[in-house]
């Protein structure tokens, strides 16, 4: 993974806050370098993905790393579409009052840095997309290089059963933007790795090994998690019974690809139109279809852990073994 180029496309959520952590230590280590991160609607506003993900660099002191503001609504807006405010109004958790720095967001689209940063490096940048695929689907069609140009895209989304979390049949991150989904599974020339919502159920990470051990690890990163974690974790009806964050796992696979587990081809799609199944994924179980997605069915657990303390404990350390 010695520096690797990484592009992180995200809508600042609880858990890309725990996805950045992991990445911004291993890009301080040199294990990779992240080029830019790029904002996008969805877990909250555009704006209010801006400002998480400032917070997040700040107590991560990475504030150097650059950021772009990118789409601020859906390729195609329902006015059924159910909104859904998991991570609180602001993305985390709706507890903090005090205003953070975002002087340094860079002027420039997210659109038009994804394609810069991309092809002025050819076939060397991972793109790792951790929220719905707006900003993607975006440069897809201003810029058809672009696709050819992506080393691996690495997806949060979708599902592979039909089990959905913000509608019973579909899962958030393609829910929100479906249109761009089908664009995107569409267009790829190489099989991009797809993490869908069933596998992360699969987690077996306690949440009291969350509370008791990573939870007490005495770091300005862990209690910005804490904050934002447990706030929202009051307002919820609902805990799973395993602790569940999907989009650093996703980051982990990126820098430890063994915790990747029973990895298969598929050609996947999404449905668009369905009145009850709108942003569900379909899969060619025929295999008529040359594959487009490497579907994780599975992930090591005990890795994840182990990367997850490794990132915090050398977050601002000189030394880290990934």
């Amino acid at each position: 993974m010695t520096g690797t180029k990484v592009v992180i496309d995200c809508d600042a959520g609880i858990d890309d806050a725990l996805a950045l952590i992991i990445l911004i230590a291993a890009h301080k280590q040199k294990k990779i370098e992240i080029k830019a991160i790029t904002c996008v609607n969805g877990n909250t506003s555009v704006d209010n993905v801006v400002k998480n993900v400032f917070r997040t660099l700040d107590v991560c002191k990475a504030t150097d790393i650059p950021v772009f503001q990118g789409a601020y609504a859906p390729l195609l807006c329902i006015k059924n579409a159910v909104q859904d405010y998991y991570h609180g109004n602001d993305g985390f958790g709706d507890v903090y009052d005090t205003k953070i720095d975002t002087s340094k967001l860079e002027q420039e689209h997210a659109v038009y840095a994804l394609n810069k940063i991309v092809s002025e490096c050819p076939n060397e940048v991972n793109v790792l997309c951790m929220g719905p695929l707006t900003n993607i689907a975006l440069v897809v069609k201003m810029y058809p290089k672009f696709m050819d140009n992506v080393k691996q895209f690495y997806i949060m989304g979708g599902n592979t059963t039909a089990q959905g979390n913000i509608t019973p049949q579909a899962e958030f991150n393609f829910y929100m933007d479906p249109e761009s989904v089908h664009i995107v599974l569409n267009n790829n020339k190489k099989r991009l790795w797809l993490l869908p919502w069933e596998t992360c159920l699969k987690s077996r990470i306690s949440h009291e090994w969350r509370r008791d051990i990573l939870g007490q690890m005495d770091k300005p990163c862990i209690q910005l998690m804490n904050d934002i974690e447990y706030a929202c974790q009051k307002k919820r009806k609902k805990q799973f019974p395993t602790y569940i964050m999907c989009d650093a796992i996703l980051a982990g696979i990126l820098l430890r690809p063994e915790i990747a587990q029973n990895v298969v081809s598929y050609h996947a799609d999404v449905e668009l139109n369905g009145n009850r199944t709108r942003g569900q994924v379909v899969l060619d179980h025929l295999l008529s279809n040359e594959p487009n997605v490497l579907l994780i069915q599975d992930f090591d657990s005990e890795i994840f852990k182990e990367l997850l303390i490794f990132s915090v404990n050398n977050l601002d350390n000189n030394t880290i073994n990934i």
